[in-house]
C-alpha cells in the first residue's frame, strides 16, 4: 500500500498503481480501498488541465466515499498529472481510451460493478465510454459537465470567451495548438477539430442507467442551463448547488455540499 489519508478519524488506504493504454501509454492512478470487502469501484474522472486530485476536490471526494464503504479510483487521463502523453496529443476519444483501460485493469483486481463520477471536460470522454458499455457503468453523476462544446465553440461565459472560440480554433489550426487555462495547457489541433462534430450528450440519449448532475448555479466556465436542459433530457436528477462557481472550489459548504449527494447517490443506486 502507498499513502494514506484521514477522513473522521479513520484511515485510508491508498495505493499508487500504473497501468497501460491500448495505445501503449502509461497512466497513474490511486486506488482508495475500503474496509469493508466489496466488488464495487467508483472512478473518479478529471476535468482538462487539472489532474486525479481535481485541485484537492476529487481527492476529499475519494475519502468520503471510501469511508461510505466504496473502493474508489482516481486517475490521470493522458496528458495530465503524472501520466504519460503531451496535452497537444490529449482528445476525447483517447481519455475514452483511457477509461476502457482503467476499467479493465479494476476488472483484473476482481472489481465488478462501477460508478463513475465524471467532473467538467471529463463528461465527454465519459459519455463516450458509457454509451459504449451501458451495461458496464451502474451509476453516473456528472459534476459541472461538459456533454455540450456549444460554449467552447460559442462562449458566452467568462472562462470560455477567454480560452476557447473563433480565436482559439484559429490558433490551433495555425500552430498546431492553443493554451487552455491558467496553467499552460496546450490543447492540440486533434482536439479543437474533435469538439465540433462530437455531441456526448446525444451518445448518454441511449443510456439507462441512474444519472444525476451536480452544478453550481454561478458556473462561469460551463454553463448551468446545460445541466438544467440535459437532466430533463435525459431523465436525470439535478443538484443545483446555490452560489457555486465552476468545481465547487471557492466555498467548502459548496463542495461539501456536493460531496453529500454523490454518496447518498451512490449508497442507492450502487
Amino acid at each position: 500500500m502507498g499513502r494514506s489519508g484521514i477522513l473522521k478519524f479513520k484511515l485510508i488506504m491508498e495505493e499508487k498503481v500504473y497501468f497501460e493504454t491500448s495505445d501503449a501509454l502509461r497512466l497513474c492512478g490511486i486506488l482508495s480501498v475500503a474496509k469493508n470487502k466489496t466488488q464495487k469501484c467508483i472512478i473518479l474522472c478529471h476535468g482538462i488541465t487539472v489532474d486525479k486530485e481535481e485541485d484537492g476536490i476529487f481527492t476529499n471526494l475519494a475519502y468520503k466515499l471510501c469511508d461510505a464503504g466504496f473502493n474508489v479510483f482516481r486517475f490521470d487521463f493522458r496528458g495530465h498529472g503524472e501520466s504519460e502523453g503531451e496535452n497537444m496529443d490529449m482528445t476525447v476519444r483517447g481519455e475514452e481510451a483511457d477509461i476502457e483501460a482503467a476499467v479493465q485493469f479494476l476488472q483484473k483486481k476482481n472489481f465488478k460493478e462501477f460508478g463513475i463520477v465524471a467532473a467538467s471536460f471529463g463528461g465527454g470522454a465519459v459519455s463516450l465510454f458509457v454509451s459504449r458499455y451501458p451495461k458496464l457503468v451502474k451509476a453516473l453523476v456528472l459534476w459541472n459537465a461538459v456533454i455540450d462544446y456549444s460554449e467552447n465553440i460559442n462562449p458566452t461565459l467568462p472562462w470560455t470567451k477567454k480560452y476557447w472560440g473563433k480565436p482559439a480554433f484559429k490558433r490551433a489550426e495555425k500552430f498546431g495548438l492553443t493554451t487552455v487555462g491558467g496553467r499552460g495547457f496546450k490543447a492540440g489541433k486533434g482536439l479543437m477539430r474533435e469538439i465540433q462534430s462530437i455531441k456526448p450528450w446525444m451518445k448518454l440519449q441511449a443510456v439507462v442507467v441512474p444519472m444525476l448532475f451536480i452544478h453550481g448555479n454561478e458556473d462561469t466556465a460551463v454553463p448551468y442551463k446545460d445541466s438544467v436542459k440535459y437532466s430533463k433530457l435525459l431523465n436525470a436528477n439535478l443538484v443545483t448547488i446555490h452560489g457555486a462557481d465552476h468545481g465547487f472550489h471557492d466555498d467548502p459548504e459548496h463542495a461539501k455540499k456536493a460531496d453529500k449527494a454523490t454518496v447518498e447517490f451512490f449508497q442507492k443506486y450502487l
